[in-house]
């Protein structure tokens, strides 16, 4: 590697950039507040651990407690002649900070970090932080309404920063007070650009030196750049330095996401004040209507899963662990792309998507409603949250999409909230987003997701770099017939002209409710209380099968990982084993059940492993569908169908040799059947072998 530096720069404005490592550096001394007392709409105090959301319990329900709760700690500042910060990552889904009673801040949105100096009302000894967060409806802070839960609480983590006499601020460039720029990445020359604010808290003016620093992988110092700079009294100086170098290794999706660390020391004389430190990955895209995504200037189709931030007995406060254990199952899964839906999630999960090589897509929670009646404050929330979003999240390698909005349509509006839908005040406000956001960052791409077809006037020109359908034929439009999404998908690419995206396609699939007989797994909007999970499966190889007809999407999302709690979804609640008696489950009701893998993470349903064999070469996947079924019919003839992405398959009934395939003999080379079988004996056992030795086996009783 060899470099190339430019001067340094000291400017009155701020840019934007790239980022983070595990071992987080929130400031110079910090204390991250995990142990609160908590009590809810008057209820008696108790202690709780932060992560924590006041639906842990209650959001799987037909109504969820909405209206405020408060979180109070007490703590010993150092010396409060220093500034210190309180760093909430998340606050849902509106905050106001108190400390010893004085107001400090009023915060409106769940899902963005924000710092609150708190030094104005800090006294020696013991102070008292308050907290209350409200997730009541507010028309004036998005989510308004939304096909997921607005938990409240605080629900991602909370640090306490004492700072020094001269500190880089957690105010001007996000949690990780600096931002890395890559403006050029090419096989010629790479680009860096180091940004971050200065603040001088004395009444004498400073002078110190500031340290530049990008590190290997392995520890190995690649660059540094020494810079002395003084700072005016009680002032704050914004610090820029910039770089290049060849023979970068680049951050290159799954086969190798390689992440360098930049970090920025302060230092006076030789004592160090203050350090921090982000991820690089350096590395370039494009998105061609024609070719689809190019990483690093190579196809990169992008294929993976939406998800929410949410699990049994947290909701949407995910501890660590929870997160962790997440994405080993996307890593199972095998998965290049991720659509973190519908608001920022937990920032470690952007840390750990820049580990792994995945590619994100996050977004704003602006979803459904855009009214007649939607006042000024309104769209200001948006972009403010978007500056939140934009700012704290900048660093992350794996974001290379930023979302405006999911589904502005009628369905979430009416007279209640802020009148009829208004298509033109969409066109207007999207474009105005759209400019706000390139503004701060005009290396990545920004767009939206629709579930339209861009049917509604003007939407074929609306603003943004990439155009995105939710879309699902044979679930809401048009059940058991899946032909439609192919054309609809080519439709919305003729129209646009520029890049496509399908966002979102799925079917509720309850993997405890079954037939043997496929003709019998029909979707019954009428009666939404069966979703077969053979239904499912045809609907997701369906759709797999048109997706590989159409190899320039830049990017898919099935919808959803996991199964969530909605509390208006009473569906896909009856179970049955035979296809013949079922039976009412109430743990499966107020649930979107599209997911690949249920909300406890206990069951991965068997389009889990069709997305797997598709997706992870590196392991070979042998799995029988539909073997949560327990009977099938004396003397019917069935099907045995298998997701496997071996190169041969052997099947046994009851031990004994029946046949062996060496191709699928379909377009996806993963989807096998065995036709034409009859149970032999009051119980069979079936097994199937691959090439390698890995089988799976069911066993079938007559009904």
């Amino acid at each position: 590697m060899s470099f190339r530096s430019i001067p340094a720069v000291l400017s009155a404005v701020a840019l934007i950039a790239i980022q983070p490592a595990f071992a987080q550096i929130r400031g110079p001394r910090q204390e991250r507040l995990s142990t609160w007392e908590f009590s809810k709409g008057g209820e008696p105090w108790k202690t709780v651990s932060v992560p924590h959301s006041y639906n842990a319990l209650d959001g799987h329900s037909p109504s969820y407690y909405r209206g405020e709760a408060v979180y109070k700690l007490d703590f010993k500042a150092g010396d409060i002649k220093h500034d210190h910060f309180v760093l909430f990552e998340g606050a849902a889904q509106a905050a106001t900070v108190k400390v010893n009673g004085v107001q400090l801040a009023s915060h409106k949105g769940g899902y963005t970090p924000f710092a609150v100096n708190v030094t104005e009302a800090l006294k020696k000894g013991v102070n008292t932080l308050e907290v209350t967060c409200d997730n009541r409806e507010d028309l004036n802070m998005i989510p308004v309404t939304s096909d997921f839960n607005k938990n409240g609480g605080l629900h991602y983590p909370v640090w306490l920063m004492e700072m020094e006499d001269v500190y880089l601020s957690p105010e001007a460039y996000g949690m990780y007070r600096m931002h890395c720029v890559t403006p050029e990445v090419s096989k010629r020359k790479v680009e860096t650009r180091i940004r971050t604010r200065l603040v001088n808290s004395t009444s004498k003016s400073s002078d110190v030196m500031v340290r530049v620093q990008l590190i290997e992988r392995d520890g190995t110092l690649g660059y540094q750049a020494d810079r002395e700079i003084r700072i005016a009294p009680k002032s704050e100086l914004d610090f820029e330095h910039d770089f290049e170098a060849t023979g970068i290794r680049f951050w290159n999706g799954l086969k190798d996401p390689y992440l360098y660390t930049a970090r920025i020391e302060v230092f006076k004389g030789k004592k160090i004040l203050d350090m921090a430190e982000v991820k690089i990955g350096y590395r370039s895209f494009k998105m061609d209507p024609e070719k689809g995504f190019l990483l690093n200037g190579e196809p990169y189709p992008l294929r993976g899963v939406a998800m929410h931030q949410d699990a049994p007995g947290r909701a949407s406060a995910l501890m660590d662990e929870d997160i962790r254990r997440d994405y080993r199952i996307v890593q199972e899964l095998g998965a290049n792309f991720l659509r973190l839906a519908h608001y920022p999630h937990n920032d470690l999960a952007f840390r750990i998507c820049d580990s792994l090589g995945i590619v994100v897509q996050t977004e704003v929670p602006w979803v459904n409603v855009c009214g007649t009646y939607a006042k000024q404050a309104y769209f200001n929330n948006i972009r403010h949250q978007m500056k939140e979003m934009v700012t704290n999240l900048y660093n992350h390698p794996s974001i290379i999409f930023w979302g405006m909005w999911n589904e502005l349509d009628t369905w979430g509006n009416n007279d209640d909230l802020q009148g009829a839908f208004d298509g033109a005040k969409v066109l207007t406000e999207t474009g105005r987003l759209y400019d706000f956001t390139k503004r701060l960052d005009p290396y990545r791409a920004v767009g939206f997701t629709d579930d339209s077809r861009l049917g509604r006037d003007g939407y074929a020109g609306l603003a943004g770099d990439f155009c995105s359908q939710n879309i699902y034929y044979g679930w809401y439009w048009e059940p058991n017939d899946f032909s439609g999404f192919l054309p609809a998908v080519k439709d919305v690419k003729e129209r646009r002209g520029g890049p496509v995206n399908v966002s979102e396609y799925g079917a509720g699939i309850n993997p405890f409710c079954h037939t043997w007989n496929p003709s019998r797994a029909v979707r019954d909007k009428e009666d939404d209380s069966r979703h077969f999970e053979e239904y499912g499966n045809m609907f997701h190889e369906a759709y797999v099968r048109q997706i590989l007809k159409m190899p320039w999407l830049n990017f898919t999302s099935a919808w959803v990982l996991f199964d969530f709690p909605v509390a208006n979804r009473a569906e896909g609640f009856m179970d049955s084993s035979d296809g013949e008696r079922f039976v009412q489950n109430e743990a499966r009701k107020y649930m979107n059940d599209k997911g690949l893998v249920t909300r406890d993470r206990l069951t991965k349903k068997d389009v889990f492993y069709l997305y797997k064999s598709l997706w992870n070469k590196k392991v070979t996947t042998v799995h029988i569908t539909s073997s949560r079924l327990s009977k099938i019919p004396a003397g019917e003839e069935f099907t045995l169908k298998v997701y496997s992405n071996a190169k041969n398959l052997t099947l046994y009934q009851n031990g004994k040799l029946v046949t062996k395939k060496y191709s699928s003999e379909e377009d996806t080379g993963v989807i096998w059947t065995f036709k034409g079988l009859r149970l032999k004996t009051d119980s069979d056992t079936f097994r199937v072998v691959a090439n390698n030795g890995t089988k799976a086996e069911v066993t079938w009783s007559r009904l």
